[in-house]
């Protein structure tokens, strides 16, 4: 009796009020607003040397409307494309040999090994004292620089292949080239996209301080030569227009390869 009442008071009850959903400003645009106050808070109070928000805007202006500033970004552009592709493909060769054969992997690893430890300034220093002022050790610096990361990402990719998938390929019989596209290839999708990414962002952090010491043209160059005339808004402006490249790179470059390659990967939480 006491069921069939609690029914039918379940039935007669009126449909429960929809949630009212509050506005919430994106989370990006909180950020990068607290950050402006903080900032023009601090500028010329706490931190007397930095120049505030409205000194930047009128230095990055200046810049913008400047051909040297896409002249310079052309240039820096190219040397990262160059070390970063040259470095990849180093990387994948090497990564992929190290993981299926152990006498690659114990010959390469300690020289991988010193890469990583080694810091980017001694490496740009390096390549200078063998190569001299110029174009050329500039891009050796940043290859040498970003391929010993890259190889541990697909060193460490490459380790986690399914053997069984490669006993598959032995069945039926194929070849080199085949193999390695249908069956390496996929696997190391991720890994291969981390390393991409990672040497990218490596190469835009070092591409400064190479082009600063060894290259008279870039970013780095005009960077450095209004850090030496002591112009600190010209500094954060042409900073700000670098970052804002290779935050452009990662959103139409990587984002979009990287949901063209895991596509069929389903949404989260169950979303199609």
């Amino acid at each position: 009796m006491t069921g069939t009442l609690n029914r039918v008071i379940e039935m007669n009850a009126p449909p429960p009020s929809p949630a009212i959903r509050r506005w919430r400003p994106p989370a990006e645009l909180v950020a990068v607003a607290a950050g402006l106050v903080i900032w023009w808070l601090c500028a010329g109070t706490v931190l007397p040397h930095l120049p505030g928000p409205l000194a930047v805007v009128d230095e990055f202006t200046s810049a913008v409307t400047s051909p040297l500033f896409y002249e310079s970004m052309l240039i820096t552009l190219r040397r990262i494309v160059i070390a970063w592709t040259t470095g990849f493909f180093i990387a994948l060769a090497i990564g992929v040999l190290m993981a299926r054969n152990r006498y690659v992997e114990a010959l390469v690893h300690p020289v991988v090994f010193i890469g990583l430890a080694l810091p980017g300034p001694v490496t740009i220093l390096f390549s200078t004292l063998w190569l001299g002022l110029g174009e050329l050790a500039t891009l050796v610096a940043l290859t040498l620089a970003v391929t010993p990361f890259m190889v541990t990402f697909v060193y460490d990719g490459s380790k986690a292949l399914d053997p069984k998938l490669f006993q598959m390929a032995a069945v039926y019989r194929f070849g080199g080239v085949a193999r390695f596209r249908h069956v390496i290839l996929p696997q190391l999708a991720g890994a291969l996209l981390s390393a991409a990414r990672f040497g990218f962002a490596m190469g835009w952090k070092l591409v400064v301080l190479v082009e600063a010491l060894s290259a008279g043209s870039g970013i780095g160059e005009r960077i450095e030569y209004y850090f030496s005339f002591n112009r600190p808004a010209a500094v954060i402006a042409w900073t700000f227009g670098f970052t804002i490249v290779m935050v452009l790179v990662e959103l139409l470059v990587f984002r979009t390869v990287s949901r063209h390659v895991f596509r069929w990967r389903p949404k989260a939480g169950g979303g199609r």
